[in-house]
């Protein structure tokens, strides 16, 4: 009776560290909102030239799947890769700035990097190299920080949120490049 007893408890110990155990993925709640600043950048570095946004895509050794502290995935925006969501941030911010046509010449990304640490200083690294067919283009990198946790759950939900944040430094980074209307035949 005893040993049955022992068993019982062990399976239930064993069952419930097997749940326990199981990973998640942590999505973001953060939209990504266009920033006025680099609307404004965009309409002085384009001076009424239009382009579009081709093609971003992860260089070659870019992992797509980020694990937050064995917690799981980070999911910035469920149902879309980093990469498309990049490249549909950089569209909002050329539409908003009306500068963009999708049969204006056409901007490519490679992000060289895509990176974040989740403990303290927690920050988002993101590199990428920017051309068209009239410019091979130049390469930008941000480090974006954002606050973190002691608590995996809570640490990998800033993570994913301060994704938005960090890409709309990143294209900063590439609309205020002063080669950035050469990407646009300038």
């Amino acid at each position: 009776m005893k040993k049955a007893r022992i068993s019982a408890v062990a399976g239930l110990v064993a069952a419930t560290a097997v749940m326990l155990s199981g990973c998640q993925t942590t999505n973001s709640s953060v939209p990504y909102e266009v920033s006025t600043d680099n609307v404004i950048a965009i309409q002085q570095g384009l001076q009424s030239k239009k382009i579009s946004v081709s093609n971003i895509e992860l260089a070659q050794g870019v992992n797509e799947h980020l694990l937050c502290r064995l917690d799981g995935d980070v999911k910035v925006a469920p149902g879309k890769t980093l990469s498309q969501y990049i490249k549909e941030a950089l569209q909002k911010e050329l539409f908003t700035a009306q500068a963009y046509d999708p049969h204006g010449p056409a901007i490519a990304g490679s992000i060289e990097e895509l990176s974040f640490s989740s403990v303290s200083p927690a920050y988002w690294q993101i590199t990428m190299h920017v051309r068209s067919q009239t410019s091979p283009g130049y390469t930008v990198s941000v480090k974006y920080p954002f606050d973190t946790s002691w608590i995996a759950a809570n640490a990998c939900k800033n993570t994913a949120d301060a994704f938005a944040p960090a890409v709309q430094e990143l294209i900063k980074q590439v609309v205020t490049n002063p080669q950035f209307a050469t990407l646009a035949g300038k």
